[in-house]
């Protein structure tokens, strides 16, 4: 016999269990966007942000996946971010689906985002220097963005 509110089969504590569609959602979602909390509502599990945490310092796989997905999600990221500094709104129309899902995050998220998990994909930040200005920062923004470009399989 079920628990009293619970349906036979798991029901309301299944809906809170990983499964593993609901890992294949959150994993594409997070490499896509470079956020938990949407990937995490894209899975339908985001009463389990405590538990993904957990999940990713116990489990070497998951954290494994997690890594991987922030990697590609972060390059994207910060490629679409430079392309806002440098281009504006003045840019040609997505051409890909994630293309058009990182346009939709904010800028100040993205920056955010950016901040968050720079030290997990690059390492330590480096030390603090003095910021480029004129056309010494358009020239580091235009070799960044031809190497993630060249990263990205593009021609740079």
């Amino acid at each position: 016999m079920a628990a009293k509110g619970k349906k036979a089969g798991g029901g309301a504590a299944a809906a809170g269990r990983w499964t593993a569609e609901k890992e294949k959602i959150f994993f594409h979602e997070l490499a896509m966007v470079c956020n938990v909390t949407a990937a995490l509502r894209a899975a339908g599990m985001l009463r389990q942000s405590r538990e993904v945490y957990n999940r990713r310092k116990r489990d070497p796989e998951f954290r494994n996946n997690w890594d991987e997905a922030i990697g590609e999600s972060y390059a994207m990221l910060e490629l679409e971010m430079l392309e806002r500094g440098r281009l504006g709104e003045d840019r040609s129309p997505p051409k890909t689906k994630a293309e058009a899902r990182l346009r939709e995050i904010p800028t100040a998220l993205g920056l955010s985002l950016l901040r968050l998990h720079r030290s997990q994909v690059k390492g330590k930040a480096p030390s603090a220097q003095r910021p480029m200005r004129g056309e010494k920062l358009r020239d580091a923004l235009e070799k960044r963005l031809a190497e993630i470009s060249r990263r990205l399989g593009g021609v740079g």
